[in-house]
């Protein structure tokens, strides 16, 4: 069983009488890399900034290895936080910005050099001690922001949108590192990020947020292939939702009807809540079309195919005029024109129910 090491209870945070955290719980597990991910606005640098201190919350608890700090000063807490921008001291050297909380400790001078020059073999800034800091690149800026919160040991560190201001390569690369990095450390990681692909490359759970709610919790893998809610199947990945009328329900399965068919599907976390709105989720890589009517299918038309590096996306529009996606791997194959009527079929497996949220 995981250990616990950070609790959120029952976390409301008001700015102006408005609630921009809506009573989150949370429980991070000790040695995990958890990420908040959501929207601009969804409320996931605010959650950060409570973890952290920076903010206090209007209700709730927090609490670290057990000890309430909701209403402790960041330096008393034993958490550090990466920021977006860096946050570097200018005037000072890759060594003295690395070494700045040590010094603030009053640690002797030895021990000192002895774990700065440690971080830097860390964080992979050998023989840069002396550089400047506006001599460095965007990633080496992030090393030495990622060596100077490491060098304190916290209990946890927590990182807000860190990679946002880094090229595409270079944001990919640091996603690497990053990952061994904390594998290697065993440090629990907290990270912000909207990029849904860096959360489901990096994290071992993901709670998705949304307008001051954790609309959902789990791993890249659940959060994927079986999202809850309306708003978490559209924000993680490539998404058709076509919406649906639950017929029947029973042990094992779910009746649904959808553009005047019927398909029994499985479960896959449907909460059956009354009075909501539902959808069955097909991802384009499950769904395929054809020109001969199939047994479960979907008359449409193409309206246009897109040469995507590796795949090819189609779009097609039903006869309700929704339109949706299909992936084909499949490059080779010989495309059906612009125009052309078709039928888009999936396996009941591949189905997801979803309700609005």
């Amino acid at each position: 069983m995981s250990e616990i090491i950070l609790e959120m209870d029952n976390i409301i945070k008001k700015f102006e009488n408005v609630e921009v955290i809506k009573n989150i719980s949370l429980a991070i597990n000790k040695g995990e890399f958890l990420t908040l991910l959501g929207p601009s606005g969804c409320g996931k640098t605010t959650t950060l900034r409570i973890i952290a201190g920076f903010e206090n919350p209007t209700s709730g608890s927090v609490l670290l290895e057990g000890l309430h700090v909701e209403n402790k000063q960041p330096n008393e807490r034993n958490v550090n936080t990466v920021f977006q921008n860096y946050a570097l001291f200018p005037h000072m050297n890759v060594f003295e910005n690395i070494s700045y909380g040590l010094k603030i400790r009053k640690v002797n001078k030895i021990e000192i050099k002895k774990r700065v020059m440690e971080m830097l073999n860390l964080v992979q800034l050998e023989g840069y001690e002396k550089r400047k800091i506006e001599g460095l690149s965007g990633g080496q800026k992030q090393r030495v922001a990622i060596g100077r919160a490491l060098i304190n040991d916290p209990k946890i560190l927590l990182l807000d949108e860190p990679l946002g201001a880094l090229d595409l390569k270079l944001r990919k690369q640091m996603q690497i590192e990053l990952k061994k990095l904390q594998k290697k450390l065993q440090i629990t990681f907290v990270y912000v990020t909207h990029d849904q692909e860096e959360a489901l490359n990096m994290s071992d759970r993901i709670a998705v947020m949304n307008e001051g709610i954790i609309e959902q919790i789990g791993s890249p893998e659940d959060i994927y292939e079986r999202p809850k809610t309306k708003f978490v199947a559209g924000f993680i990945g490539e998404s058709n939702l076509i919406k649906t009328t639950i017929k029947k329900i029973d042990e094992e399965k779910i009746f649904v009807e959808f553009g005047g068919y019927e398909m029994n599907v499985n479960y896959k976390n449907y909460d059956n809540t009354k009075n909501k709105e539902s959808y069955i989720l097909v991802r384009p890589e499950n769904i395929k079309y054809t020109s001969v009517k199939p047994r479960y299918g979907l008359k449409s038309i193409i309206k246009e195919h897109s040469y995507i590096g590796s795949i090819i996306k189609t779009t097609v529009e039903l006869e309700s005029g929704q339109e949706i996606m299909v992936c084909d791997y499949d490059k080779k194959k010989d495309l059906l024109g612009i125009g052309s009527e078709v039928w888009v079929h999936f396996e009941p497996e591949d189905v997801v129910i979803v309700e609005e949220g």
